[in-house]
This record gives C-alpha cells, sequence and structure tokens, in this order.
C-alpha cells in the first residue's frame, strides 16, 4: 500500500533560520567553533571581490538587481544532523536564503583559524544540491574591474 502524502509529519529543523533572513550575523571578538543541527556555514563561491554583484557566465550582476538569484557557495563547517552535505561540497540554493555574513572568523575543520569573506548560515532542508564548476573558473569576464 502507498503512503498518503498528507498523512506524513513535517520535520522542521530546530533552528529555522529562515526567520532571520532580513539581518546579518556579527559576533565581534568571537569565533565559530562548531555548530549545531542541519545548520551549514557556506562562503560563496559566485560572489565578486566586494560582494556586491554575483558572477553568472562569466560576468558580473549586481546583487540589488537579482535579489532571488540561485547561489553557489562552497560548505566550511556543517551541524550534527546534515546528512546531505560535507564540508568541501559546492551546494546551490535560493539566494533569499539564509543568515547573510561577511568577514565572520571560524575554526575550520582542520582545526585553524579562519575567515569568511562573504558568506551564509543556511538550514540543509534549503539546499537542493551539490554541484561542480563545468568551466575553468580563472578564465572570467570582468565588467567591474574587481577580479
Amino acid at each position: 500500500m502507498s503512503a498518503n502524502i498528507d498523512q506524513i509529519t513535517p520535520t522542521e529543523s530546530l533552528m529555522d533560520l529562515s526567520r532571520y533572513t532580513s539581518s546579518e550575523f556579527t559576533i565581534p571578538d568571537h569565533q565559530i567553533e562548531q555548530l549545531f543541527d542541519d545548520v551549514i556555514l557556506a562562503e560563496y563561491v559566485d560572489v565578486s571581490p566586494d560582494g556586491n554583484a554575483i558572477k553568472r557566465g562569466g560576468i558580473f550582476i549586481p546583487l540589488n538587481t537579482a535579489p532571488r538569484a540561485w547561489r553557489v557557495a562552497q560548505v566550511l563547517l556543517v551541524g550534527d544532523k546534515c546528512t546531505s552535505v560535507k564540508p568541501g561540497d559546492r551546494i546551490v540554493f535560493p539566494g533569499d536564503m539564509g543568515i547573510p555574513i561577511t568577514k565572520l572568523q571560524y575554526t575550520s575543520i582542520d582545526g585553524a583559524p579562519a575567515q569568511v569573506a562573504n558568506g551564509v548560515f543556511l538550514n540543509e532542508e534549503r539546499v537542493f544540491g551539490v554541484a561542480a564548476p563545468t568551466t575553468d573558473e580563472s578564465s572570467t569576464t570582468d565588467t567591474q574591474g574587481t577580479a
């Protein structure tokens, strides 16, 4: 007998980050050492060095013109309930999800202090998949003179 989708109880993360998408996370004079639940710390790989534009096909597009664009980021840390992604994975997710962060200090998986220039805290349930680059990322067209 097949299951009725209406009878399946939805599960929700204990730390629902969707409530905080309009704020930026900062903790001066501290660094993140561990994450809990299904929280992911990831650094954008599709962003200009100043953090004001996203790269698509080698062209930089101002973020304010595409706030809901799909984003790509590299996973740096994962909480203990993350089952589908691991540090080093590149993930794809809606750009209007998660809590944006800049210049956040954290302890990397090898124990060394590190910093995220432009990144995001995100629940694993917001991730649509793991991705890999299909082109040489060093050959890009820079329309802002920022590369």
